[in-house]
């Protein structure tokens, strides 16, 4: 095992900090199965009672411990398994074992959800309103408490401080006979409170649409501020309810926002509410988790975590980005068993998600210390704010309901530059005219639908890469925006681009290397160098539409990357069904035999199913470049992706810390 891999611990989402101990009472425990002989080992080398095992089923197991030794469990969770929290806390034997039984998600079946994206108006109302000073203004507040531990003073302070505020937000509609309620949620094994709002729903209010964050913060013997760690989450919550509030916000469907006690110390808070509302049998058709923020680690935005989660809902959550949040970008990421408060829905059998500032070890590294402050977050909440946003569009599409809109005359817009019928190639700078009532807030340009770029002053104007599409028409849109999200898409202008050339170009759309026009080479050339931030490879991970992540421990030609992906037809021929084609990958190798690259194709780019075409094992370190031949199938747009990694199997997306994954499109002859 390489020794720097040994050294490559982060602070992880939702650990629990050590603490003082608690009564010597016995509780129950579940964690991921892959955890247990690091936890064992931790209780020998102590010469402590290695925990009883209670059960096991497939990767989760409940053991049974005395809750003194809680903390044991989560210092080995962060310092050995470079993790977040990784295991629920339970009352009870049987509580564990039902847990264990299902897997780790207790079987429970709400109404079935229909995702929809129709309430635009409303998000864009809200979205509009929403201020990075706000959130700014709350996370200060709340990290000046010394801690808010779920068992402190101020953390019940905090709580107290909370609920003033939100009632603040709500004015007359939180008063007696209002639609909106602000409660305390009381927890009798220990002092914080959590924080309940709800918003009753206006046509269907037996379904529960539930936004939250954990309120406390870890114990520390200085301070345990907790800016990141989740300020951010619930100062972010808080805007939403600050602008849906003030924009006069009536949600179809029933709207809860909560503030969790008791995250840090076993999802404590988050559970007994969960559990309450399965066993009440609410609908709960949603659960949105916002923990951590504020801290901009990743060249991407929005890392969603896909363990542990609704697939559905994250597919959804994805396309309110996409929709309604411009130059966000999004990726996928997994944070383990148990990470954060999302866990207690999906196990109460709810839909749950959670999306994070960064990906998974990239996040801030000052968690759970006296440093998480904003300082870290470069004294602002602008990344928060982009939460902020994608939060209110979830609330608004799956809540659905109506708003004041207070602007409601839509902007005007065309195109001026190109002209139609123009030939264009290389670069092209595309530009438009755009007059609202009240003013403009951006102008995105398109081609054939697709956002090329983004204007937000004037003389609005945007430069197109015309050698990202294939040869041929295309039609040129312009879309405008005015300050409160009202928009209109300027009539199109039809262009022909011709461009020849085998090397790709990076694009935007399927957000990897392209080569859109018909050849026989394609060649990444120096697109893919370097892996997650380790070496000059811009717009990691390559992967299209960000659906697999990169490792990111190591460093840049010491370990593991993928440089380069080269596909050419071993005739001369161009690209079309039937070719021999013959891929070279080059790769900078750290050891021959752990190393190995796995490459595979997919005749369909846009919604890829992957087919493996070999493994192949590196003959020496450093650079090498490493080739495989394969037919090409029917398909006009198809891919290969190389995933190069330290040990584990064949797989075309792994989690391994030390993976390099990229992609590469290209056109084929029909």
């Amino acid at each position: 095992m390489h020794m720097k891999r040994l050294a490559s611990l982060v602070l992880m989402l939702g650990c629990v900090s050590a603490f003082a101990k608690a009564s010597e009472r016995e509780v129950w425990i579940t964690l991921g199965a892959d955890a247990l002989s690091e936890v064992n080992a931790a209780f020998i080398v102590a010469g402590a009672k290695v925990p009883s095992l209670a059960g096991q089923k497939g990767d989760v197991v409940a053991l049974k411990l005395p809750e003194s030794e809680i903390d044991r469990v989560s210092r080995v969770m962060h310092d050995k398994l470079n993790r977040c929290g990784g295991f629920v806390y339970h009352d009870t034997e049987a509580e564990a074992l039902a847990a264990v039984a299902g897997g780790g998600q207790t079987q429970f079946s709400p109404l079935a959800v229909t995702y929809t994206l129709d309430n635009g108006p409303v998000v864009n109302t809200l979205l509009a309103s929403m201020a990075e000073p706000n959130i700014l203004a709350n996370i200060t507040h709340l990290s000046s408490y010394t801690t808010r531990y779920y068992t402190s003073t101020t953390g019940v302070q905090a709580a107290n401080w909370l609920k003033t505020l939100w009632e603040g937000y709500a004015g007359p509609r939180a008063q007696a006979g209002g639609d909106v309620t602000v409660q305390l949620f009381t927890h009798a094994a220990w002092a914080q409170p959590s924080v309940i709002m709800t918003i009753t729903g206006t046509v269907t209010p037996s379904e529960i649409v539930v936004l939250g964050g954990h309120l406390d913060s870890t114990s520390s013997s200085s301070a345990a501020p907790g800016a990141d760690d989740d300020a951010s989450g619930i100062a972010t919550i808080s805007e939403v309810i600050r602008v849906a509030m003030a924009n006069g916000y009536q949600p179809a469907k029933t709207v809860k926002f909560m503030a969790y006690a008791a995250e840090e110390v076993g999802l404590r808070g988050s559970k007994e509410i969960a559990d309450s509302h399965k066993n009440q049998g609410a609908n709960v058709i949603g659960a949105l988790q916002l923990d951590m923020t504020n801290f901009k680690g990743s060249t991407i935005d929005v890392a969603l975590m896909t363990d542990f989660t609704n697939a559905a809902q994250n597919t959804f959550i994805t396309s309110l980005i996409s929709t309604y949040v411009p130059g966000i970008q999004a990726a996928n990421s997994t944070c383990g068993y148990a990470c954060s408060d999302h866990a207690s829905w999906t196990n109460a059998g709810f839909a749950a998600s959670i999306p994070f500032e960064a990906l998974m070890g990239q996040h801030n590294n000052l968690i759970h210390t006296s440093g998480d402050t904003l300082v870290k977050s470069g004294n602002n909440a602008n990344h928060a704010l982009k939460f902020a946003k994608v939060a209110g569009a979830y609330m608004a599409e799956l809540a659905k309901g109506t708003a004041s809109v207070s602007d409601s005359i839509p902007p005007t817009v065309a195109v001026t530059a190109p002209t139609a019928g123009a030939s264009v190639s290389g670069s092209v700078t595309l530009s438009a005219n755009a007059t609202d009532n009240v003013g403009i807030g951006r102008v995105e340009f398109l081609v054939d639908g697709n956002l090329v770029g983004t204007a937000t002053t004037s003389p609005y104007s945007a430069t197109w890469n015309s050698a990202a599409v294939a040869n041929g028409s295309h039609a040129v849109t312009a879309r405008a925006y005015d300050l409160i999200g009202n928009t209109t898409t300027s009539a199109a202008v039809t262009v022909t681009s011709a461009n020849a050339s085998s090397n790709a170009i990076y694009d935007t759309v399927l957000r990897v290397p392209r080569c859109s026009n018909v050849g026989n080479v394609c060649d990444s050339t120096t697109l893919l160098n370097g892996r997650a931030g380790l070496g000059p490879e811009a717009n990691a991970p390559n992967t299209i539409n960000n659906s697999c992540a990169d490792g990111v421990s190591g460093a840049y030609h010491s370990d593991e990357s993928n440089d380069r992906i080269r596909v050419s037809t071993v005739s001369g021929n161009p690209f079309a069904p039937g070719e021999t084609v013959r891929i070279e990958a080059t790769a900078w190798v750290f050891s021959i035999r752990p190393d190995k690259l796995d490459l595979y194709y997919t005749a369909t780019a846009n919604s890829p199913v992957w087919t493996k075409i070999a493994t192949i094992s590196p003959v020496a370190t450093g650079q090498q470049t490493l080739t495989a031949t394969y037919t090409l199938p029917a398909g006009t747009l198809q891919a290969v992706r190389a995933r190069f990694r330290y040990n584990g199997s064949a797989a075309p997306c792994g989690t391994s810390s030390y993976d390099d994954h990229d992609d590469i499109v290209f056109a084929v002859s029909p």
